[in-house]
């Protein structure tokens, strides 16, 4: 049987304890949530506050918070994530659910970044390459990307960078621009209806980091042809839904949008 140190659970039990309460605790309520003596609740609370892991909400009333040193151990166990690495088993469960390509792509300089593509055997091959760039405003990883964007930083983008017409569908104005991205915050997602590929019909949305900054965007690009309602209906919730599950797994809390 594997060695079990009491006092170490006990620390981290209160760490836990400390981050799920709704309010600063002192000390005589740490002890009383963890039926301990109020001595040892002490002893353990202060070696915790000394090393940074709880600190004071207020130092008169020595009530307890989570302290800087749990954020940059969290912060160092994500920074050690490849977001590629996480995203894999999303893009290949969204490959075979739609049996078309699925993306998943980083923001560079307003731009989108391809990272990472799973094809299916018989799906429509894209222009899209690893490591190629987009613009954000024609393609549905970019809007939803730029849909997270305050209103102004969308602006600034459209003029900095005059998105490329390349279909009759594609959004030539900033009014068109923001009218779709309000769509796809009331949705959850965003759609590229032939905008940048004549033939192609895609499905977005957005994975945040922990600071909550949209850091990339996972996609199914397919065939107009293959669209339905009942297709778009399971995509599109399979889609947001991998999109939040990545974002968790890279420390985000809140909702897409």
């Amino acid at each position: 049987m594997e060695k079990f140190n009491r006092t170490v659970k006990r620390a981290l039990d209160i760490l836990e304890l400390v981050k799920n309460s709704d309010h600063p605790l002192c000390g005589k309520e740490i002890a009383q949530r963890m039926d301990m003596p109020q001595a040892s609740a002490f002893d353990i609370t202060k070696t915790l506050l000394m090393e940074g892991y709880l600190e004071y909400a207020n130092p008169s009333s020595k009530s307890y918070v989570i302290g800087v040193k749990c954020f940059e151990i969290g912060s160092g166990y994500i920074s050690h994530m490849d977001l590629v690495q996480i995203a894999q088993p999303y893009t290949e469960k969204l490959m075979r659910l739609s049996n078309s390509t699925s993306f998943l792509a980083g923001v560079y300089k307003n731009q989108i970044i391809y990272l990472n593509k799973t094809e299916a055997p018989t799906s429509v091959r894209t222009s899209a390459v690893l490591s190629s760039r987009r613009d954000l405003g024609n393609t549905g990883l970019g809007k939803a990307i730029l849909a997270c964007y305050p209103e102004e930083r969308v602006a600034e983008i459209f003029r900095e960078t005059r998105f490329t017409e390349t279909t009759e569908h594609t959004i030539r104005t900033l009014d068109a621009l923001r009218a779709d991205l309000e769509k796809t915050r009331r949705r959850g997602y965003a759609i590229d209806d032939r905008e940048g590929n004549i033939d192609v019909y895609c499905i977005a949305a957005p994975i945040r980091d922990h600071t909550g900054e949209p850091v990339a965007a996972v996609s199914v690009a397919m065939l107009y042809s293959m669209k339905t309602d009942e297709l778009m209906g399971t995509l599109s919730r399979a889609i947001s839904d991998s999109a939040l599950e990545i974002s968790r797994k890279i420390g985000y809390t809140g909702q897409l949008y």
